[in-house]
């Protein structure tokens, strides 16, 4: 579909053309990761930037959407978006002290326990997530001290060959 030079709307507009290549990767991650339900932002590209689709479905999965308003061949623009519609959930994790990992209580508080394990919360897990899932991505997962929650989209990135969690660029 090509559209005009700009589309309407009220939406910020990142283009990446303008911006260093070093940067343009982390600031469109962040922004991503900031939305609101409801919410989205545009990208201009020079190029189809169907690699970062890729990466953006695998940290955030279907909490966020892409799709194309114009593709090329001189210039791309994508809609990317948070629908209302689309409510991540918080998994409630214990890792025990040997590094075992289940299902904490759900009046079990946050941090450490008197048996010495650690009671953490796995935040922003995109809807349809199983526990089994959640549980799986922990295996191996030893939160830095005093963090009492991990975002989804770190552990898919240290699962997927990370060594921060997809934090470092």
């Amino acid at each position: 579909m090509t559209t005009p030079a700009q589309p309407d709307t009220l939406e910020p507009v990142i283009d990446v053309q303008t911006i260093p290549p070093h940067e343009r990767q982390p600031l469109i991650l962040q922004t991503a990761r900031a939305l609101e339900p409801g919410s989205g932002f545009l990208l201009v590209n020079d190029h189809d930037p169907r690699p970062l689709y890729h990466q953006i479905q695998t940290l955030f999965g279907n909490t966020v959407t892409w799709s194309y308003l114009e593709r090329g061949p001189d210039r791309w623009w994508v809609r990317i978006a948070k629908p209302e519609t689309n409510a991540a959930s918080t998994v409630r994790v214990r890792i025990a002290r040997e590094g075992a990992v289940s299902l904490a209580d759900p009046d079990e508080a946050l941090g450490g326990a008197a048996d010495g394990a650690l009671v953490c919360a796995i935040t922003d897990c995109p809807p349809g997530t199983t526990t089994a899932e959640v549980l799986n991505l922990m295996h191996g997962v030893i939160p830095p001290a005093g963090q009492q929650s991990l975002a989804f989209e770190r552990l898919v990135a240290r699962r997927s060959g990370s060594c921060c969690g997809g934090m470092c660029g």
